[in-house]
C-alpha cells in the first residue's frame, strides 16, 4: 500500500488562512523541531488571567495591555502537533466567510527619526520632574511587503538565524498575521518550577563585547526589572528565587543584560497570577506602571496592539512557555509594521535610542533582506 503524501507546513498554513482558522506556528529556544496548534473552526476563545487560563490549552496571545480592540485570546489546541505529523487538509468545520483584515490595521502609523527623538526628549523631561524612573519609548517601521512574501518561508529563515530566540507565526480571522524572534521569556513553568528573567539593556554586537562595558544607564535599567520581579513574585508567594546574572546574551545583532530568576516549589497553577503582577513590566512599559502605560497609550503614534504584549504555549506537554512579543511585525495587505521600542531613562540620550531602535529593527529586516535577494537570484 503506497503511503500517503505528507502536507507541508506552507500548504497547511495556507489551508488555515483561506479557512480563517487560527494557528500558531512556533519553535522553542534551542529545540529542534516546530510545532503547530491550529483550531478547526475561526471563533477565538478569549482568555483573562484568572483560573480558566490555568486550565487552559493552546496557545495565547496577548496584547501590550487589554484596550479597545486588543484582547487576550488563546488558540485551541484541536491539532497539535510537530511540522513532521501534520493532518490530511480536510480538517476545518466551520468558515467565518471573512477573509478581509479589519481596516484600522492598514492605517497604523510609522514613526521616523525626528518624531522618534522628540518623544524621547518628552519622557526625559517627564522623567527630570519626578513623575517617571522610566518610560518603554516605542515606534513602528513600515516597509513595502516584498512581492511573492511568504510567511512560512520567512518563519523558517529566522528559525535558522536565531535559534536561541523563540520564533512564532500567528494567524487569526481578527487579528491577522503577526511574525517574531522574542529573545525574552516572561515565563518558563514546568515540573521543576517557574523561570523568569529581567532582560534589558542593549547594545549592537560586534563580536567583542563583555559584561564589563555595559553603561551606567544600562546596568540602571536592567536593575529597574530585576527589581520589579522580585516584588511580583512576592505577592504571589514566599519561596525565595535563585538569582542568576546579570550576564550578557547574545541575541543575534544585539546583546542584552539578563539575570535569572528560578522559583522552585510554587503551586503551578498561580502562574496566571504571577502574570497579572508581571505584565507589561518595566522592561516595556515603565515604572510607575499605570502612569507610563496611560503616557504611552496617549503619546505614541501607533497603538502597540500585540507588540510588547506576550505569547506561546500553555499547559501542553507539561510544559508553559511564554515569552514577551518583541522584534516582531504585523504582515498587512501591502505592507509590513515592524515594532520595536527603547527603555528611557534620565540618563538616555535621544540620538543613542533613535539608533538603538534601529538596530532593534534590523532583526527583522536583515532577514527579510537576505531572503529577498535569495529569491532574486532563484
Amino acid at each position: 500500500m503506497a503511503s500517503s503524501k505528507r502536507t507541508s507546513l506552507q500548504h497547511f498554513f495556507q489551508y488555515c488562512v483561506q479557512n480563517q482558522l487560527p494557528i500558531a506556528i512556533y519553535q522553542l529556544p534551542g529545540a529542534t523541531s516546530i510545532r503547530i496548534i491550529a483550531q478547526r473552526q475561526p471563533t477565538l476563545r478569549q482568555v483573562s488571567t484568572g483560573e480558566a487560563l490555568a486550565e487552559a490549552k493552546g496557545f495565547v496571545f496577548a496584547p501590550f495591555k487589554t484596550y479597545k480592540n486588543y484582547k487576550s485570546f488563546i488558540v485551541a489546541s484541536d491539532i497539535n502537533v510537530t511540522e513532521d505529523k501534520l493532518p490530511a487538509l480536510d480538517f476545518a468545520v466551520a468558515n467565518s466567510g471573512n477573509s478581509e483584515l479589519p481596516k484600522r490595521f492598514e492605517k497604523i502609523k510609522a514613526c521616523g527619526r525626528r518624531d522618534y527623538i522628540d518623544y524621547v526628549k518628552s519622557i526625559k523631561r517627564e522623567i527630570s520632574k519626578g513623575k517617571f524612573e522610566k518610560i518603554v519609548a516605542a515606534r513602528v517601521v513600515k516597509k513595502n511587503k516584498p512581492a511573492g512574501f511568504d510567511a512560512t518561508l520567512f518563519f523558517r529563515d529566522l528559525v535558522k538565524k536565531y535559534q536561541s530566540a523563540f520564533v512564532s507565526l500567528v494567524f487569526t480571522p481578527q487579528y491577522g498575521l503577526w511574525i517574531g524572534a522574542s529573545p525574552e521569556v516572561l515565563l518558563n513553568i514546568d515540573r521543576q518550577g517557574i523561570k523568569t528573567y529581567s532582560l534589558a539593556g542593549t547594545q549592537a554586537n560586534d563580536g567583542k563585547n563583555d559584561v564589563s562595558e555595559w553603561g551606567a544607564k544600562e546596568l540602571q535599567e536592567q536593575q529597574i526589572v530585576s527589581d520589579y520581579i522580585i516584588t511580583a513574585f512576592k505577592k504571589v508567594t514566599k519561596t525565595k528565587p535563585v538569582i542568576q546574572g546579570p550576564e550578557t546574551v547574545n541575541a543575534g545583532n544585539l546583546l542584552h543584560l539578563r539575570t535569572t530568576f528560578i522559583y522552585k516549589g510554587i503551586d503551578q497553577k498561580k502562574w496566571p497570577l504571577l502574570i497579572n503582577q508581571l505584565h507589561p513590566t518595566p522592561a516595556v512599559a515603565g515604572l510607575p506602571q499605570k502612569e507610563s502605560i496611560d503616557f504611552i497609550h496617549s503619546h505614541e503614534k501607533a497603538p502597540r496592539a500585540f507588540y510588547s504584549g506576550y505569547l506561546g504555549p500553555v499547559n501542553l506537554n507539561g510544559q508553559t512557555n511564554l515569552y514577551v512579543n518583541l522584534r516582531c511585525m504585523q504582515v498587512l495587505k501591502n505592507k509590513l509594521a515592524i515594532y520595536v521600542g527603547c527603555g528611557i531613562t534620565g540618563d538616555s540620550k535621544p540620538m543613542s535610542e533613535w539608533k538603538e531602535s534601529k538596530m532593534k529593527s534590523q532583526t527583522l529586516l536583515n532577514v527579510l533582506n537576505d531572503s529577498s535577494d535569495q529569491n532574486q537570484h532563484k
